[in-house]
């Protein structure tokens, strides 16, 4: 059983430049995690915070929900247990920034 966001105990995370995208991954990420305690940084990888590919899957439809951004995740080009949380924040800051230059 996936924990509630409600009984997850709150994530220290430690990403530079913290703002708006870090904070919106982690309330996403904590939906799926099957670990409550961690401290993790840009480098923590999906393996490392129990997120499987499926989980990830699912992540990338919130994000893309949450910042109207499409994300343009290949499953296939990095192994889910090797893709770190910054490469995802790197993933939703691109989208982000193609999106304000096509408006």
């Amino acid at each position: 059983m996936i924990p509630s966001v409600e009984a997850v105990t709150p994530v220290q995370v430690s990403l530079p430049g913290g703002d708006d995208v870090e904070a919106g991954l982690f309330q996403i990420v904590r939906k799926y995690l099957k670990t409550q305690d961690a401290d993790w940084t840009a480098a923590t990888t999906m393996a490392e915070a129990q997120i499987d590919s499926l989980d990830l899957v699912e992540v990338i439809f919130e994000i893309e929900d949450q910042f109207g951004v499409e994300i343009n995740f290949n499953a296939n080009a990095k192994s889910a247990d090797e893709t770190t949380f910054g490469d995802v924040v790197d993933l939703i800051r691109s989208a982000l920034a193609a999106k304000a230059r096509r408006a």
